[in-house]
């Protein structure tokens, strides 16, 4: 993006610091009409501010007394909406991730500074901010089209246009003139469809045909002016019918709505430029979370030999700068990991690996870790598990993580003395857990975005309960990744409940895991089609073998799961096709497997409800790596084979 002037408020009380700033920055935007002022303190700021508006604002953390945090308020409370970008002169991801939440852009150390670094933070930054500033300018455009079409249709002050059955201009009004910039005689004497252009006259003319049959019809078509660009028109039509009720006329108000469509393709225009922007961003967070981890894995390894006592005896003053330092790398572990969990889920490489698991087991073990925790803050920590609890059908690990979320939670949000309470009861083919607590609970609002990403409960500004937000977020997708359902009932002052769900361990619950990683169901009309995932095509390659000892598995699978899940079917599909994806797998052995499986599946159906489907074979295999390089890939792929079939 081009930018012919940019005006850069530095704040800043270190001189050599806003030199080096501004120097970089004229480097970098060499031909770019440049306007830079300073602020070395928050009164020379409130002056600036008094005076002048400002693109874009470099922010020093450390200014007098005040931090870059409190200069970002005050600069926020004045309304501006400007870009921020936080320097410092120490880094800490803490404060980095705080200044995000916050509001700033990025969060940049001076000691790394560099020309490329710095004004291609300041780029991106003015890009986003003029993108956001063209997406609500087009939303308001949309808005103020849309008011003026309305107000148009009220006022008459539209065309209006009156028409004989064979489609000849019978009566018009000015406005329709100036609309297709002819005169009130040259309409008179022309064809209405000559008014239309080429590519729609044969749909105008069936849309009035409609309006003689059925009454009336509300269409959109384009119009040809006599000297301007075509414009797009809305036709509000009713036919006029004699007291016999015999259609005689046609009349039509029209409305142009070239400018709506205008700002509806720029709208869509910014939308795509912002998702370019959030993908940047969604990059960074699985950037930075990676490099974060292998530094942050060898200082908690160090700080673990500190307080083994292996590196040596330490005063009781050490000993508790050292727990404090722990507690502070499992605070910043847990931040990375959650980025971290969000960048894999937003790259659809989140891994769940069910398998039979003793819930009541893992939330003994899970509770024991919170003990101690809940004894510090005088809160009543229970526990309560139904007899003859089932195992479930889960992935140890993630369910782990989600049950300390909760809990984690839960300790927070209650005061001293408050009582915090793990259960967990079956229903049906579903083991339900609950975290409850007595805490000061959650608004109606709270409770409708709860589990949104970054979303944090109360004022987060006075940093009281601290988090990234995205803990519920990720317990969410964990949850539903597993076939389950999570959810909090609440009362403000009256504390939580949350909920959620895991399928009791069984043969069903096996099958139909395995069908969530194999098959994807596609509806199109009367067909319903399945996408296969064979991970092992070697096996089914080998002529020698009979096409049912490979492949019988295979199609019980689909049959037991489909059966038990009916819900799986949108609609009763007259047949069902299926299309075989192949990872990994030579475009040679692609084929013969493709043979093989044809060979069988072109004799079996489907059987559901009692209603017996066939399944004819897709001849088009989706296979190794030229189609794609993930599985999605491949999935997105196989749909789009099976939608042309």
């Amino acid at each position: 993006m081009f930018f012919a002037s940019i005006k850069i408020l530095i704040v800043d009380d270190n001189l050599d610091d806003v030199f080096i700033a501004t120097r970089y920055i004229k480097k970098g935007f060499s031909g770019v009409a440049l306007t830079i002022d300073d602020a070395a303190s928050l009164a020379a700021l409130e002056t600036r501010l008094d005076v002048s508006a400002y693109d874009l604002f470099l922010i020093d953390y450390h200014l007098g007394e005040y931090t870059g945090l409190e200069v970002m308020k005050k600069i926020r409370t004045r309304g501006i909406q400007s870009p921020m970008i936080l320097l410092t002169g120490q880094g800490d991801e803490l404060v980095a991730v705080t200044a995000m939440k916050e509001g700033a852009w990025d969060y940049l150390k001076k000691k790394t500074l560099s020309v490329d670094i710095l004004c291609n933070t300041i780029r991106h930054a003015m890009e986003f901010a003029r993108a956001e500033v063209l997406r609500k300018k087009t939303e308001k455009s949309l808005k103020e089209s849309e008011e003026k079409y309305r107000t148009m249709i009220n006022t008459t002050t539209e065309g209006f246009w009156l028409l004989d059955l064979n489609f000849k201009t019978l009566d018009l009004n000015e406005s329709l003139c100036k609309m297709l910039q002819y005169t009130r005689k040259e309409i008179l004497s022309s064809p209405a469809e000559t008014l239309i252009t080429e590519e729609k006259q044969i749909a105008f003319k069936g849309a009035l045909e409609s309006i003689i049959a059925r009454g009336e019809k509300v269409f959109e078509t384009i119009l040809k002016p006599k000297n301007a660009h075509s414009i797009h028109a809305i036709f509000n039509a009713t036919s006029i019918r004699n007291r016999m009720g015999v259609p005689v006329k046609i009349f039509a108000f029209v409305t142009d709505i070239s400018k709506m469509k205008e700002a509806e393709e720029t709208l869509k225009k910014s939308n795509k430029a912002l998702k370019v922007i959030d993908q940047m961003k969604s990059d960074f967070l699985s950037y930075a979370s990676h490099e974060l981890r292998t530094p942050l894995t060898s200082i908690r390894n160090a700080v673990a030999i500190l307080e083994k006592g292996k590196a040596g005896p330490f005063n009781e003053t050490q000993e508790r700068f050292i727990k404090i330092a722990s507690r502070n790398i499992d605070r910043l572990a847990n931040l990375v990991n959650d980025v971290l969990d969000l960048s894999k889920i937003e790259a659809g490489k989140l891994e769940i690996k069910p398998s039979e698991l003793a819930l009541g087991a893992l939330m003994k073990n899970v509770t024991a870790l919170f003990q101690s925790q809940a004894l510090e803050r005088g809160t009543q920590f229970e526990l309560e598990i139904a007899q003859n609890l089932p195992s479930v059908y889960a992935d140890s690990d993630r369910i782990e993580q989600v049950l300390c979320n909760l809990l984690s939670n839960a300790l927070k949000f209650t005061p001293k003395g408050g009582r915090v309470l793990l259960s967990a009861q079956t229903e049906g083919e579903w083991v339900t857990v609950c975290v409850s607590d007595t805490g000061p609970g959650l608004s109606p609002e709270d409770q409708t975005r709860v589990f949104d990403r970054f979303y944090q409960v109360g004022d987060v500004l006075n940093k009281s309960i601290q988090g990234t937000g995205l803990g519920l977020s990720i317990a969410k997708e964990l949850v539903e990744r597993h076939g389950g359902r999570i959810s909090v009932v609440s009362e403000s002052g009256q504390g939580c409940c949350f909920f959620f769900s895991l399928p009791v361990c069984s043969e069903r619950a096996i099958d139909m895991a395995a069908l969530e990683n194999a098959i994807r169901p596609y509806k199109k009309g009367s067909m319903f089609s399945l996408v296969l995932l064979v991970f092992d095509p070697e096996v089914f390659s080998h002529r020698d073998r009979s096409p049912s000892d490979s492949y019988d598995h295979i199609l019980d699978l689909v049959l037991k799961a489909l059966q038990r899940d009916s819900d799986l079917f949108i609609a009763q599909p007259s047949f069902a096709r299926i299309a075989c994806l192949l990872p990994g797998t030579s475009s040679l052995n692609a084929v013969t497997v493709r043979e093989r499986l044809t060979q069988y599946f072109s004799l079996s159906t489907l059987s559901i409800q009692d209603i017996k489907i066939p399944i004819p074979m897709i001849m088009n295999p989706v296979s190794y790596p030229q189609d794609g390089e993930t599985g999605k890939e491949l999935i997105e792929k196989a749909l789009l084979t099976v939608a042309q079939h």
